[in-house]
């Protein structure tokens, strides 16, 4: 039930789609096991994305993506350790998201360990691949 409810129109917030992928990007993920920080270098091609990753998953990790008008899914396969004694475990990454402008969110899981959301900063432009 609702009572006294008003709806008042506004101007909605200007969206900016289309924002470059490419570049090195800080990123923070903020997960159910806590939070994993590294940075992506991302070259894009049409909607091709490709890079590396390197941070708390491992150094120089091949990534693989799309791009679609400032959204992008990206995939790697990083270590995972549980215990700083334990052997690393291969697992999958996949961080799904919205670029805009030099800042970008999305949702970020690793395969059956973490779940959450990440989010980037672009700390410096690389060139774009036609």
């Amino acid at each position: 039930y609702f009572s006294n409810l008003r709806v008042t129109p506004k101007t909605p917030l200007p969206i900016h789609n289309g924002s470059e992928a490419a570049g090195m990007w800080k990123v923070t993920f903020a997960s159910d096991y806590g939070k994993f920080q590294g940075t992506m270098e991302l070259h894009r091609e049409s909607k091709a994305v490709t890079g590396t990753w390197s941070g708390d998953f491992g150094k120089d990790l091949n990534l693989t993506g799309t791009w679609r008008d400032g959204y992008v899914e990206l995939t790697f396969v990083g270590n995972w350790q549980e215990d700083p004694k334990a052997t690393a475990v291969p697992a999958a990454t996949t961080l799904a998201g919205w670029i805009d402008g030099d800042s970008a969110a999305g949702r970020m899981k690793v395969e059956g360990r973490a779940d959450g959301q990440w989010t980037a900063t672009r700390q410096a432009s690389v060139p774009i691949r036609k």
